[in-house]
């Protein structure tokens, strides 16, 4: 018998979800969703690290603040809890207080707890169509079962999930969960509009089952109005709510949060088993909240992502013309790019590789099988000349790529 026979069940569920690194060096890389280096605010951080431990001493690098006691084992830095919890009082408009905040290490481990706390085997876990990927393969680790809703330029089509509930039903299951990204949507970045997010809040207390809000993208917005959150929305404690500073600050910090009534947020709480995150790191945010600093930097990285957007939006009609289509982004770093089928696809996306033009292949989100060629370009954590120049030069292979007509 070999080692390979002794696995879990949950570990023959697929690979490690990670991508392979690209057999030549990325000169654009427009694949990973990271934040714009230039905006790392690093003298700040480096002066808050050296005045959380000056200021706290050893207890700073001890697993909890021993003033408060073996609850930040699981919860996290009580102080940082309390400034994202007022901070969503302020936003938000719900006060959960610190005991309905639990760190994470980014958002990503959060979602990980999440499906952990609510899914059973049999569960069903409703998602759009394309989603993240992550969020989604926990949640059939866990048991769940996947179903998807299309999406449209509002957003996941809401008027659908009547139909898709009485299904599940007839079949004998429940509908336990819907994770959904309704703000920036990854991959597509739609924002669902307020009939719908109303829409879908009203089901969840209709047919009993938990929203999971995830938010992370929420924050970088650079045009358009705010729409209300699934969050703000709710008067039942049926939304949770994740964030992350990776997304708003910088990725390293690896420092996330989910958000919501306590009772909700409890079983998240009860599935961890890491002995909580940085204490350090956890200070160190909660003083550069404390400063002030958090939303000056937000509008500063808004405006950022809204100039790198223009620049490849534009470059993309410049060069890429009608063989391509995408919806123009209102925030987050990601544009969703629909390849016309005219283009040799596979033929392009080879040519484009051997040239170290990288991207996202849109099969990467597809949570239904769809004949359709996407890719998602990531332009947040690039310099602005290799926008112009990379995209330009796909535009370039996708024209050289079009098929002769028989």
């Amino acid at each position: 018998m070999s080692v390979e026979a002794l696995r879990a069940k949950a570990a023959n569920t697929g690979p490690a979800l990670f991508f392979p690194d690209p057999e030549v060096p990325a000169i654009y890389n427009f694949d990973q969703g990271l934040a714009a280096p230039e905006t790392y605010p690093v003298e700040d951080l480096t002066r808050l690290a050296k005045k959380v431990l000056d200021s706290a001493g050893p207890s700073v690098l001890d697993y909890f603040d021993p003033g408060v006691g073996y609850e930040e084992l699981i919860f996290g830095y009580r102080g940082l809890r309390s400034r994202i919890a007022e901070r969503t009082r302020k936003m938000q408009g719900h006060d959960f207080g610190h005991n309905g905040v639990i760190l994470t290490s980014g958002s990503v481990q959060g979602l990980a707890l999440a499906m952990a706390g609510y899914i059973d085997p049999g569960d069903v876990v409703i998602a759009e169509a394309s989603s993240f990927p992550y969020a989604l393969r926990f949640a059939t680790m866990q048991g769940g079962e996947i179903r998807t809703i299309t999406i449209d330029e509002n957003g996941m089509v809401v008027e659908d999930l009547e139909a898709l509930i009485e299904q599940v039903k007839s079949e004998g299951k429940r509908v336990k969960l819907v994770y959904t990204i309704p703000t920036f949507q990854t991959p597509t970045g739609t924002e669902m509009s307020i009939p719908r997010r109303k829409m879908l809040v009203e089901a969840a207390k209709k047919h009993d089952f938990l929203i999971v809000e995830d938010a992370v993208y929420s924050d970088l917005r650079f045009a358009g109005e705010p729409l209300p959150s699934l969050l703000s929305l709710d008067d039942d404690g049926r939304v949770i709510q994740c964030g992350s500073f990776s997304k708003m600050v910088a990725p390293a910090l690896r420092m996330g949060w989910f958000v919501g009534d306590p009772k909700a947020i409890e079983p998240l709480a009860i599935m961890r088993q890491d002995l909580g995150v940085a204490q350090w790191i956890a200070r160190l945010m909660a003083s550069y909240m404390d400063e002030g600093l958090l939303e000056p930097h937000l509008e500063r990285v808004c405006k950022v992502y809204g100039r790198k957007a223009n620049i490849a939006a534009q470059t993309l009609r410049e060069h890429c013309g009608d063989f391509v289509r995408f919806h123009m982004p209102q925030g987050s770093f990601y544009i969703w790019v629909e390849i016309d089928d005219r283009v040799d696809w596979d033929t392009a996306a080879a040519r484009a590789a051997k040239e170290g033009i990288f991207f996202r292949p849109g099969e990467r989100f597809a949570g239904v099988p769809d004949d359709r060629k996407f890719l998602r370009i990531s332009y947040g954590h690039v310099s602005e000349k290799v926008i112009a120049e990379g995209l330009a030069r796909l535009g370039a292979i996708l024209r050289e790529c079009v098929r002769v007509p028989a």
